[in-house]
């Protein structure tokens, strides 16, 4: 008996987490990405060259920095930002080098991202396309680029998502 009363608790707790997360986000507002490895002063942000690739850029007033996310079915969300609008998506290249682009939007599984609370604010991000096994992190090189780690407990998977202000 003492069994199901941890299993009913534990699942009472993940509900109410998830559900405080769900009625937290507002998916009419525009969030600003940062990590526990970068600080706040560096924001997931899109280059303008023409590729779009996503980089760690200095935390400021750009589109590129004012990220959406919209549900897309199974708890999962697109992300897309004010820069390129909603015909790109943040996701992850199919050729197992887990490099971060901004594809066009679709019915990817790697554009349905999955937001896990880790406490204190902070979020795991995964996308379908690789299942929990790798998170959104940057490297520790000195260019910082946004890539699919090996899940695991480092600061560059420690993301917080700081309400910037209304989709207008």
């Amino acid at each position: 008996m003492k069994r199901w009363n941890i299993l009913v608790s534990i699942a009472i707790i993940f509900f109410l987490t998830q559900s405080s997360f769900a009625q937290q986000l507002d998916t009419n507002s525009y969030y600003r990405l940062t990590n526990d490895f970068l600080g706040t002063s560096r924001s997931l942000d899109t280059y303008s060259d023409g590729a779009n690739t996503p980089f760690m850029g200095q935390s400021g007033d750009y589109s590129g920095q004012l990220w959406k996310l919209s549900p897309v079915g199974k708890g999962t969300y697109r992300l897309t930002n004010a820069y390129l609008g909603t015909g790109r998506s943040l996701d992850t290249r199919p050729d197992g080098n887990n490099e971060m682009f901004m594809g066009v939007s679709g019915n990817y599984t790697g554009q349905a991202w999955k937001l896990t609370p880790l406490g204190g604010g902070k979020y795991r991000l995964t996308n379908d396309f690789l299942g929990t096994s790798r998170s959104l992190d940057t490297y520790s090189d000195g260019k910082n680029a946004p890539f699919m780690g090996q899940s695991g407990n480092y600061t560059g998977q420690r993301w917080t998502l700081s309400r910037v202000r209304a989709v207008q």
